[in-house]
């Protein structure tokens, strides 16, 4: 699941790149040149979330921004924006400007956006920008009309004096009015959904149309995926009954976890028509292990 947050997010973003740009930066004039790959291969590979060149109205920049659910576990976010600022700056030699986005409202508290030291002549000072969602007023989102934002507004600081459940339809709504194709109108939605999940009652927002989210291609993976699960699950029961009719039970236990591991619908199907065709339980298990 922290994946689709994390593919979904990331894809909202740099399709409404120009204007994600605008708003971090806090600056109404940016054109967005490039995207730039910023993995590297160090002791293991890393790559940042969102990396672009930009053009201001005085100079080019990296415009970099890191989505987070939670808080930074593995390394502090100070530490991880170090790293990533490094490379960066190194990299293109040009200013890099940071931003962090925090999700859950419970996130970034304790993010204090900088890191400095500075000792016997050696100085250093990384400043970056921390976005805490759960303190952006909502409501000027939706008067914006920012469409690259309006999946995000659930997470955002409702007006005082709106109940939940009508701030969440007005934040539906507002995304539905949103003058983007149906392809696009389908991911916000999509994106809506699933993010206001995070930490609302996934039945506030059963007022979204179905026909409007099916047009999104996210909601079209999805689908499929669900299908090519069911279709792994039947697949992987049709080979345990076949080995558990051909040979010991006991015996076909010991392989049960091997055969659980396996994720490739292909490889499932392979090794139900050779549990087909085995004499024996060892000639299947060469082929499994193979």
């Amino acid at each position: 699941m922290p994946q689709e947050y994390d593919t979904t997010g990331k894809d909202i973003l740099n399709e409404q790149i120009n204007e994600i740009a605008r708003y971090v930066l806090n600056v109404p004039n940016v054109e967005v040149l490039a995207d730039l790959d910023t993995e590297q291969q160090l002791v293991r590979a890393f790559r940042t979330d969102i990396t672009k060149r930009v053009r201001l109205d005085t100079h080019e920049a990296v415009l970099h921004i890191e989505l987070q659910l939670h808080d930074s576990t593995e390394k502090p976010m100070w530490a991880r924006n170090a790293h990533y600022h490094g490379y960066l700056v190194g990299e293109h030699q040009i200013p890099v400007y940071s931003n962090v986005i925090y999700f859950h409202p419970n996130a970034g508290k304790n993010d204090p956006g900088h890191y400095a030291y500075s000792w016997n002549g050696y100085d250093y000072r990384l400043n970056y920008k921390v976005i805490r969602l759960i303190e952006i007023e909502g409501q000027s989102i939706l008067e914006a009309q920012m469409p690259g934002l309006l999946p995000f507004t659930p997470l955002m600081k409702p007006p005082g004096d709106v109940p939940l459940n009508q701030w969440i339809q007005q934040c539906i709504d507002a995304t539905i009015a949103s003058p983007v194709d149906p392809p696009t109108k389908g991911t916000l939605l999509y994106g809506l959904s699933l993010f206001g999940s995070l930490v609302h009652d996934t039945s506030l927002f059963e007022q979204i149309p179905e026909a409007l989210m099916q047009e999104s291609p996210f909601e079209q993976r999805r689908r499929e995926k669900f299908i090519e699960q069911g279709t792994k699950e039947a697949t992987l029961k049709s080979l345990r009954t076949v080995l558990n009719a051909k040979f010991h039970v006991e015996a076909v236990q010991a392989i049960d976890t091997a055969l659980q591991d396996i994720d490739d619908l292909q490889r499932l199907e392979h090794l139900l028509l050779t549990a087909v065709n085995a004499k024996t339980l060892d000639v299947f298990t060469e082929v499994l292990f193979e």
